[in-house]
Order: C-alpha cells, then structure tokens, then sequence
C-alpha cells in the first residue's frame, strides 16, 4: 500500500489515497452546493452593478502606478503589440534592465495575481550584476492591456503572448524564470522553442495533470479549494489586498501589487487564470493533455536547472517539489528558509544570488 505523509504543525497526517479521496469528495459535496446557490445569488447582485457597455480592452490610467517608485519598482516602461496572422494581441508592457549586450538573458514570468512587480528585487541585483533581465506582464496583469471579459483569457492565450514576446525581441540564450502559475504556462512555451532555451529556474510552482493533481495531498488541495472558492464566488470582484495579506504582504507594498486594477473592471485576468490550472481531475482535458505532454519532454531535458523552492508554503514541501526533483534528477536544489508563496517578494535578493552563482558555475563548466 502507498501511504502518503506530511507534517502540518508539528502533527503527524497519514493519508491513504484510496481510502480518503472518496469521503473526501462526499464531503465536499454540500459544501461546494452551498457555494454554487452563494455565487448564484452573487451573480444577480454582479450584473446589477456591471454596465451594459464597456470597452472590450482596458487599459490601467498612468496615475494607478505613480507611488510604485517609492517601492522599489523604478524601472522604465517598455510595450510592445504582438500579432499573428490577422490575430493582433492587446499591448504587452516589459521590464528591461542591464545591458542589452549581456549574453546571458533572464526572463522572468509571473504568476497570480502577481505581475513584474514581484521580481523588483531579483531584476535589481542581477541587472548589477551585468545580466539583463527581461520580466513581462501578460495581458490582464500589470501594466499591460487588460481583457474586459474572462471569456478572453485562456492558457493559449497566455503561451502565445510568451512565444511572440521572445520571438519579437529575438530572444536567445534564455533562462527561463517561472514562479507559480506561471510555471505552467512557462514550461510549456519550452518545449515548443528549446533552441532558445539554456537553462530553468524553477520558483514555487506547478505543473498539474490528472496523473499527479494535489488530490494526493489532501491539505494541499484544500489550501487550493480555498483560492478558488473566493474567485468562484467573488468572481471580477475579488478582495486583492485581503488575499495578499494573507500571504504575508503589508498593506504598503499591497498597494503595489493591487495598483493595475483600479476596479473590479480590470481584474477579469486574474479571475480566470485558477480556472485554467488543471489541479482537479475533472479540469479542462485540452490544457491537461498540454501539461501531459510538456512533462514528457522535460524528462529528457539535459540542460541546466536550478530549483528553489521555500521551506514553508505548500509548493515547498508537496508534491510540486517532489515531481520537479523526479523530471530534473540533475537539477541543483537550493530549499530558501521562509518566504512563504511569494518567494520573490521576500527573497528576491537571495534568490538572484543564488541564481547568479549557479549560471557563473555552469558558465566555467561550459569552457
């Protein structure tokens, strides 16, 4: 029999995967019931305050981000539009930092509800030293053009943006950096242009499917459950700043990250994107074959990669840790005491060091 264990508090939790997922899930039954009947009645209120018509893209005002230098986020804004045949892509907005001849490129993606914001820190550091970073905003997050409807947002909406992005400033010599749900959306791009790809950065984040989906681990799932009960019942009008602190971010820096959505108008990006992470087994079977598929080329990834994840959130000791050390088994594993989901926030010093020190070592072993 195959037991699964964690330590939550300093109690044991012995959990055996057949026979608990099933109660489990009778359960929940009620719970989620009580939830629809909640969102349901939350829905007439929604359309009540929602305006007939608005603009189908929508663009955050300048003003929204002028106390983002008190913050530390000082950099210049950069914006491209993308396009692909007749499809012409909302403007993309992209942090560019140290020099443009550095023959290292770091590019950063970002996961939910964050933006380019989160990498301050890192974008800093290793811009001094001598690398150039690269974080962008995907469409519905930052200070890029936003969807007004979360039918708009889809995960190959988000891997196109990346791909066009690194084709249009004709990227190379990349290390990925993904962080949470960007993860997915990350590592898929890669395996579709590998050529560009030197090495990975993995950062608290995920790559589910039905074959390993946090259903093993059942204080994960319900860390998730939660997430997305608030968006399932909250929808466009999700509490940001109270969800943030809850990971741990003053109500100051709170500002930062809340500054792209003025209203619930502009947050239709970040109420979608939990939806599009297969975590549950009955997800969609589109974006579930797609991370199939993508974990089946990373297995025979050979190039550099460099993992961190933190020692005291969920992505750091469940599954996520443990399938990424099984598909790199030569990957370097650097576990970050604290910093909790949003590692970079906390730990974006450290971690730019780190990972300035292992692209200097695999640089010496590439002479």
């Amino acid at each position: 029999k195959q037991w699964y264990q964690r330590r939550v508090r300093g109690d044991h939790i012995m959990l055996h995967q057949k026979r608990y997922i099933v109660p489990f899930v009778i359960l929940m039954f009620p719970f989620v019931v009580v939830i629809a009947l909640v969102r349901h009645a939350f829905s007439f209120l929604f359309r009540a305050l929602k305006p007939k018509n608005y603009p189908p893209v929508l663009r955050t005002p300048p003003e929204s981000f002028t106390s983002l230098p008190d913050l530390g986020y000082t950099f210049t804004p950069n914006y491209v539009e993308l396009s692909k045949g007749n499809l012409h892509l909302p403007r993309v907005h992209y942090v560019d930092e140290g020099p443009q001849t550095s023959e290292k490129v770091i590019l950063c993606i970002h996961g939910e509800p964050t933006w380019s914001f989160l990498y301050r820190f890192m974008i800093k550091e290793l811009a001094h030293r001598g690398y150039r970073v690269i974080a962008l905003d995907f469409i519905g997050f930052g200070k890029s053009d936003k969807y007004s409807s979360v039918d708009m947002y889809t995960h190959d909406l988000h891997t196109l943006t990346l791909k066009l992005f690194i084709e249009h400033l004709k990227l190379a010599n990349i290390t990925l950096v993904v962080h949470d749900w960007g993860g997915p959306v990350g590592l898929s791009v890669v395996k579709e242009m590998p050529q560009l790809i030197d090495s990975l950065c993995i950062l608290n984040t995920v790559l589910p499917c039905r074959d390993d989906t946090v259903l093993k681990h059942i204080v994960n799932l319900f860390h998730f459950m939660c997430w997305s009960t608030v968006i399932f019942v909250c929808q466009t009008h999700l509490p940001l700043g109270t969800l943030l602190g809850y990971e741990g971010v003053d109500g100051t820096t709170s500002r930062g990250y809340t500054a792209p959505f003025p209203n619930y108008r502009y947050k239709a990006g970040v109420a979608r994107w939990p939806q599009l992470v297969p975590m549950l087994p009955w997800g969609n079977s589109r974006i579930i074959e797609d991370m199939r598929t993508t974990k089946r080329f990373l297995r025979n990834w050979t190039k550099p990669v460099l993992m961190m994840f933190c020692d005291d959130g969920i992505s750091g000791k469940g599954a996520s840790k443990e399938l990424f050390k099984s598909l790199f088994p030569h990957g370097v594993d650097i576990p970050i005491k604290g910093g909790g989901c949003l590692l970079p926030e906390f730990k974006g010093e450290e971690l730019a060091q780190h990972l300035s020190r292992f692209l200097n070592e695999n640089k010496k072993k590439t002479k």
